[in-house]
């Protein structure tokens, strides 16, 4: 833990802030666990001894600022993890961010650019249209005439979060190392994907090519629309988009639209994210009714690509499988997908196949089209749990955009069901791998991977007979928690050679004492040291049994 540490020392401030805002949501007991606490567990604000834990990290969450905030909401997406309470508490997360004073608008622009304003833009609206704790948009007209949408990232934000950042990883460390029953979930990996998640947040260029990439897709489709992007005015900091003059779904009035409007709009948002997540295994993955504009003839815009999803084909074809699966009600292939999720240690297959079979007869009578796929992934994650089992970072975001592409289609069509629209794509990925184009692609590939490891097979063997030549194999024992270990060790040594030390003051300090002529005054020094020793060793083993 030492590396990890002197990593900390440097941000010792805010590590204290951290320390006593979480002490003041009466999460103390926490901070001992981990061994990072100072004063009392129970210093904390009278209001909230009587609120859950939960509400709890929140509320500290939303003190400490945007770093914790992002990670809160990553954290509502990891429903293998935290049940629906934790989960509802963090999904309210909201960052309480004042936006960029308006006297800075305009010299942090030109800095972001390069260039002044004028040499760009006609016009630029300094109120933001939009606000959030990473960036924030406004509204402007380019040199040429046309309306963007301008997003700026906030300036002096990244060494902020790198900073919570070194502070979270130390966290983490410390939350894996002190607490058994959490070190399943690998919280330190966990800090990380969050990180890399955070850096193409934080780096608009990132955003521009996703963005450029799904208008590639959507190019020919009439009824999606990507908004164009301007690469040259973009960079790291500044993101300039085509303008989007139609409204947003969050403020559109549903009763007003026809019936076969809402079920067209609900149709149509879904089909799309199918598309990207089936097909393109690469999609939006928060698909709010604040990132969907709808047009007065019914087209669909998508905005804000900040967060996007990746999924290779393998995982596109587990998922594939799975929602056949379901459909056929086929327990070992649905227990198979699921195997091949879990991450740690490997299942039980018995007991797995038992969940997925009592799962499975409880969708028995139930048709496919009305089977709610939010319905089914809670079933799933709380397999996983009950399993001690965790998700793929992947498979975690998709989960996630799902359960909000159902609540989007349910607000649009009440009798829109996700898994019923999934079925043509599902028959057209079947239908496509069993095609003598797909079948020869394949063999061809495994054919390549053959004859490249036949290639590579003599040059493998004498570089082992070589290694075994001259003794230089070796074998590698991963210990798990061996650093743990070592350190309960070392303290029981010491602990040993005090007693040691102690046994044998006491012994001379007798022996001296008993001896008319000697130095009686040594023998009464040698009682106090023995004394004081054995004071620091009881106290050892009941701060070490207190913790």
């Amino acid at each position: 833990m030492m590396i990890p540490t002197l990593l900390a020392m440097r941000d010792i401030s805010r590590m204290r802030e951290i320390i006593t805002v979480m002490t003041k949501y009466g999460l103390g007991g926490f901070l001992q666990r981990i061994k990072l606490s100072y004063g009392s567990a129970d210093e904390s604000a009278s209001g909230s001894r009587y609120m859950s834990t939960p509400r709890r990290f929140r509320m500290a969450f939303e003190e400490l600022g945007p770093t914790f905030v992002k990670l809160g909401q990553i954290l509502s997406t990891r429903v293998d993890i935290f049940d629906a309470e934790w989960i509802e508490e963090f999904e309210k997360l909201q960052s309480n961010v004042a936006p960029i004073p308006v006297a800075s608008i305009d010299e942090l622009i030109e800095s972001y650019l390069g260039r002044p304003m004028g040499e760009v833009f006609r016009s630029f609206d300094s109120v933001p249209v939009g606000s959030a704790s990473i960036a924030q948009v406004h509204k402007a007209v380019l040199s040429d005439g046309e309306t963007v949408a301008v997003k700026i990232k906030r300036p002096d934000i990244e060494p902020v979060i790198q900073a919570d950042l070194r502070i979270l990883t130390h966290l983490a460390g410390l939350i894996e190392s002190e607490i058994p029953e959490v070190r399943r979930y690998q919280p330190v990996q966990m800090v990380q994907y969050f990180a890399r998640s955070l850096a193409k947040e934080t780096d608009l260029s990132v955003e521009l090519r996703y963005m450029q990439r799904f208008g590639q897709t959507f190019d020919s489709d009439p009824f999606v629309r990507i908004p164009h992007v301007y690469p040259d005015i973009s960079n790291r900091q500044i993101l300039v988009q085509e303008h989007i003059g139609d409204t947003l779904l969050k403020d559109i009035r549903i009763e007003t639209l026809d019936a076969p409007m809402r079920t067209q709009l609900a149709a149509r948002i879904t089909d799309t994210l199918f598309t990207m997540i089936l097909q393109q295994g690469f999609f939006h993955a928060d698909p709010h009714p604040g990132n969907i504009f709808i047009g007065s003839d019914g087209r669909i815009t998508l905005i804000d690509f900040g967060l996007v999803g990746h999924l290779s084909s393998t995982r596109r074809r587990e998922i594939v499988d799975l929602i056949n699966a379901l459909t056929r009600k086929d327990q070992f292939t649905m227990q198979y997908v699921l195997s091949n999720w879990a991450q740690g240690d490997l299942p039980d297959e018995n007991l797995l196949g038992a969940d997925v079979l009592e799962m499975l007869l409880n969708y028995e009578h139930t048709p496919v089209r009305d089977l709610r796929i939010s319905q089914v992934i809670n079933d799933i994650t709380q397999i996983m749990r009950n399993h001690g089992l965790t998700l793929p970072g992947d498979l975690v975001m998709l989960f996630k955009t799902l359960i909000t592409l159902e609540g989007v289609a349910k607000r649009l069509d009440g009798q829109t069901e996700l898994l019923e629209r999934a079925k043509p794509i599902v028959a057209d990925a079947f239908k496509e791998r069993s095609s003598p184009e797909h079948i020869l692609r394949k063999g061809r590939m495994h054919l390549q991977t053959l004859l490249q490891a036949a290639d590579e097979l003599p040059q493998n063997l004498f570089r082992l007979s070589r290694r075994l030549q001259k003794g230089q194999m070796g074998i590698t024992l991963d210990f798990k928690r061996f650093d743990q270990i070592s350190h309960q060790i070392d303290r029981a040594a010491n602990r040993l050679t005090m007693g040691i030390v102690t046994a044998a003051l006491i012994i001379g300090s007798s022996i001296v004492m008993s001896i008319e002529t000697g130095p009686k005054f040594i023998g009464f020094i040698g009682y106090l040291l023995a004394f004081a020793n054995s004071l620091w060793i009881i106290w050892s083993i009941w701060r070490s049994g207190k913790h």
